[in-house]
């Protein structure tokens, strides 16, 4: 006799007081040999979490052999619990964490013989002789069982008309509560049992995922590799997804998105024979409104993922309906139930297929079985106990296949009926994921920004005969999207991970760094320099249209000449020489009307040439601000004015518009009790308790031609917390919020530098502004999302914390106000108020979460009209891709000294990405979008002439 149990997630079993050892999740003891009548045993079990929901899954007793007429009555049951729910008008729905009735019925079964069915069960059920059974009559129990059976043949037929389609799978979690490194040997084991299972069964299928996986096995294990290929041109082993990884799917940004579908398709091209064409992602946090479209330009037209069943609010509506982008681009997308499946509860499968036909009127459904997370994948015992079904009399047919048959499958069915959802699939749970671990969202961004600008300027330089540095920028992009894995960017990962994806990232950067600076030298050395009278200095601008902005000029280490800027016609402009710490400064100033992905030819002119008058140093002391003394700065576009009480901005007044910005104070520091009940790293859990932080004072930093700053000192110590002697009262934690204003430059910048030393606590930064509207608009991939302010609607109940990337807007008919950031996502915007998220404090599964040193910028940008008519789309790309410097020298070029390398003549239209094709030597792919929502007629000039233009996929 043994008893099977589960527990979320490890525990140890105690039986009659004897500790019988550990179990991770899933455990089996055995009890005794010899099982007799009376025997009692006590079983406790100590079941442990670090994090997630504390749950007893399962625990039964399980009997080493059946005896015949124990398998025959307990099948039988089975049959008549089968019976009674697929005969049943149950309208539910569930969900992980919530049950509803929406009361929709779209079943196709003619209800009236539904009716006499289920009175036939209800009539015959009861005629079978437990009587005889009981008094150990199996003759006569067994003669009165066949005959129920007979009689209930009707039934059995009717069960007939349903299908349990299994699908085998393994969810393997690239890295999480384990290293990266020890999942390449999760993966060996996983396939290297798939493998013996396909000699085993004949009619065994296999689905899998993530291009990075099967690179490992080529690399490390090229005999399984070689395994695996056969069995897919055979194909029973399914590749599926089209992703390197199983990203995130908010946080990425949209080239990252067709970086990741490029190199697994091509990938899978080279390796397999062809593209994959189903989209695969079961456990991400959500997934962005865009996918469809960036899918269907991948060459994938269906999606499965199951993780909108975790939803805590409400039950998704729909389990196979048509997801579509802003752009009409549809895909067909299947939601099961779960993917980590050991077939161990054959009725939740039957009412699953209840609750499926009542969804869909559809009477086959697909179920994934396997166990996942850390590998291990379907196994042969799993399969014996679906075999086992067959044997039930009143049961669904029982077939076996991959996850793209099934999709064929519906294709067959008439879908001329089934719904589409328009907008993003929210996840209502796990928010948290879009703000913890702040350094690796930071990476993150600031590499899609490198990577993207290096590709640009290799392309470009390729033009004039520069060799593009193909596999380099491979190999960099490849670990930015592996760390874009749905565990290591959401923050959900152990220390160790961190870790291990700071090398990568450091790896990924050098090697950008490296090919951009060789790109721009190489540009640069075209350029006719030649009459230029002092150090040429080269100033690019990424973006596709022009633009005024500020430049910043890193100086060589130690170098203390004095240093000064002027135009290519030799007048000198205001610059500002900033020491940056105790060997390192930087030359800051103005660049007016860079060309649009183009450049502009400044001149440095260094030393005795200088007009000392044009020249700032920001090395003086700062300036304390009194007491008395009106805080404030300003510059041509804003007045600023700091409250003197509490540090934070009392007044952002905006001169062109003759209007105040806020409606109470602004760039607050919020810190708020977060103890979620489960799922540290993933959930917020808000209490309602905000902590206040201690004002200690304020500076007048700067104020000069270039920039003015403030610069608010505040600190915190959690109230109530006494710290050990000899400083139980000395703060926690420490804040730093530089309020910059640049002369020319029309948004109000914020900089907040962070020692973050807190437990259990989320810190927001707040502007009350003095717009509101009922909706806000948020960047998406690619595109914008429009989200409720109210939050009354049922649907938007759960969404009170929300992705964004470079901006958040609120805006009426005629004035709106765009936060800008730099590399924070999580936002919630409720009324007027605009809070963005900037560091949380989790204790599992990385206590070391965000603790450390942070610092944090956006900024706020004023427009008129509303997000459609206002310039916002733009400027979080300005914010988000400076202007940049380089160093010449003096010499002959074919290149003039300002030029636009690519222009696009409409405002709406945005070039994200520049680069060489993969598979040609003269070809280059350009990724625009359309960011308005407008049909438009955009003309795109180059500075060489093209043969053709075609669209094309990434």
């Amino acid at each position: 006799m043994k008893f099977i149990i589960s527990v979320d997630d490890y525990g140890y079993l105690f039986v009659n007081g004897e500790n019988k050892g550990y179990f991770p999740w899933d455990g089996e003891f055995e009890l005794t040999k010899d099982a007799k009548p009376g025997t009692k045993y006590v079983l406790v079990i100590k079941a442990i979490n670090t994090g997630g929901p504390l749950r007893l899954i399962r625990a039964k007793l399980d009997f080493a052999s059946e005896l015949p007429i124990q398998k025959l009555v307990r099948n039988f049951i089975l049959g008549i619990q089968v019976g009674q729910k697929l005969l049943s008008f149950d309208t539910y729905q569930t969900n992980s964490r919530v049950k509803v009735d929406p009361g929709i019925d779209l079943s196709k079964m003619d209800r009236e013989e539904k009716k006499k069915l289920y009175d036939l069960l209800q009539n015959t059920v009861t005629t079978v002789d437990v009587d005889a059974f009981a008094l150990g009559d199996t003759v006569t129990f067994i003669k009165s069982l066949n005959e129920v059976k007979h009689t209930l043949k009707p039934i059995e037929e009717f069960a007939k008309r349903f299908t349990l389609y299994f699908t085998s799978n393994a969810h393997i979690d690239a890295a999480w509560l384990w290293r990266k490194k020890e999942t390449v040997e999760v993966c060996k084991r996983t396939f290297s049992s798939v493998l013996n299972m396909f000699k085993a069964r004949p009619d065994f299928t296999y689905t899998q995922s993530a291009a990075a996986y099967y690179k490992w096995m080529q690399e490390d294990y090229p005999e399984l590799f070689s395994e695996i290929k056969n069995y897919i041109k055979q194909g029973r082993w399914e590749v599926v997804g089209g992703l390197w990884i199983e990203p995130d799917c908010n946080i990425p940004s949209g080239d990252s998105w067709s970086r990741q579908l490029l190199y697994a398709q091509n990938y899978f091209k080279i390796n397999f024979g062809e593209k994959v064409s189903l989209g695969w992602n079961p456990d991400s946090f959500g997934y962005n409104w865009n996918m469809p479209q960036m899918y269907s330009k991948g060459n994938i037209d269906a999606f499965i993922t199951q993780k909108i069943g975790w939803n805590d609010t409400n039950v998704f509506p729909y389990r196979v309906f048509w997801w579509q982008s802003p752009n009409g681009s549809k895909i067909l997308t299947y939601f099961p139930f779960d993917y980590v499946n050991e077939i161990s509860n054959p009725l939740q499968l039957i009412d699953w297929m209840r609750q499926f036909e009542a969804n869909t009127g559809f009477t086959k459904q697909m179920i994934l079985f396997g166990v996942g997370d850390h590998g291990g994948g379907p196994s042969l015992e799993m399969m014996a106990r679906i075999d086992r079904l067959r044997e039930v009399d009143i049961f669904p047919n029982i077939e076996y296949g991959t996850a793209k048959n099934y999709i064929n499958w519906l294709r067959s069915e008439d879908l001329s009926n089934i719904p589409t959802w328009n907008d993003e699939l929210y996840l209502e749970y796990h928010r948290g994921t879009l703000t913890t671990q702040s350094n690796t969202k930071q990476w993150n961004r600031n590499l899609e920004v490198l990577l993207t600008n290096t590709e640009k300027y290799s392309s470009i330089a390729n033009l004039f005969g520069y060799s593009y540095p193909k596999n380099n920028l491979k190999d960099a992009w490849s670990g930015v999207l592996f760390n874009q894995f749905h565990d290591i960017l959401p923050g959900s990962s152990i220390r160790e991970v961190y870790i291990d994806s700071d090398k990568d990232y450091k790896l990924s950067e050098r090697v950008a760094k490296f090919e951009l600076d060789k790109a721009l030298e190489n540009i640069s050395s075209r350029i006719n320099t030649k009459n230029i009278d002092w150090k040429p200095l080269i100033v690019f601008n990424p973006l596709s249209w022009e633009r005024s902005d500020i430049v910043r000029v890193v100086l060589p280490d130690g170098d203390k000449n004095l240093y000064s800027v002027a135009d290519e016609s030799g007048i000198v402009l205001q610059s500002l020489l900033r020491k940056k710490d105790d060997l390192s400064r930087e030359l800051i100033f103005k660049a007016d009307n860079i060309p649009p992905l183009g450049y502009k030819t400044y001149q440095l002119l260094i030393g005795d040439a200088i007009n000392h008058s044009t020249v700032l140093e920001s090395s003086k002391v700062a300036e304390s601000i009194s007491y008395a003394q009106a805080a404030s700065i300003e510059n041509e576009f804003f007045k600023v004015s700091i409250d003197v009480d509490s540090g934070w901005v009392k007044s952002i007044y905006d001169k062109r518009f003759n209007r105040e910005l806020l409606a109470g104070y602004g760039n607050r520091l919020q810190l708020l009790e977060d103890l979620p009940k489960q799922y540290d790293a993933w959930n917020i859990g808000l209490t309602g308790l905000h902590f206040p932080s201690k004002f200690r004072k304020a500076e007048l930093l700067e104020n000069n031609s270039i920039r003015s700053i403030i610069r608010v000192y505040h600190d915190y110590l959690k109230p109530g917390v006494l710290k050990n002697y000899p400083t139980e009262d000395f703060p926690s934690s420490f804040f730093t919020q530089d309020v910059i204003l640049y002369k020319g430059i029309d948004r109000v910048e914020f900089k907040t530098n962070i020692e973050w030393w807190e437990d259990k606590t989320l810190l927001k930064v707040a502007f009350p502004v003095s717009v509101f509207d009922t909706v806000a608009a948020y960047e998406i991939p690619f595109g914008t999302i429009k989200r409720s302010t109210t939050l009354k609607a049922q649907w938007d109940k759960g969404k009170w914390e929300v992705s964004g990337h470079k901006w958040a807007d609120l805006s009426d008919n005629d004035f709106g106000i765009s936060l800008l950031n730099k590399a924070k996502h999580g936002h919630d915007i409720k009324g007027n108020v605009i809070r963005l998220s900037l560091l949380r404090s989790p204790k599992w599964p990385d206590p070391t979460a965000d603790r450390g040193d942070h610092s944090i910028e956006y900024a706020l940008y004023p427009h008129s009209g509303n997000l459609e008519k206002s310039m916002t789309i733009r400027k979080g790309y300005e914010y988000n891709y400076p202007l940049i410097a380089v160093f010449t020298d003096n010499h002959n070029g074919n290149l003039r000294t300002n030029d636009t390398f690519v222009s696009v003549s409409s405002e709406n239209i945005i070039l994200t990405s520049f680069k060489k094709a993969e598979n040609s030597e003269d070809e280059y792919v350009l990724n625009f979008y359309e960011a308005k929502g407008n049909k438009t007629t955009a003309a795109i000039k180059f500075i060489t002439e093209i043969s053709s233009a075609s669209n094309t996929n990434f």
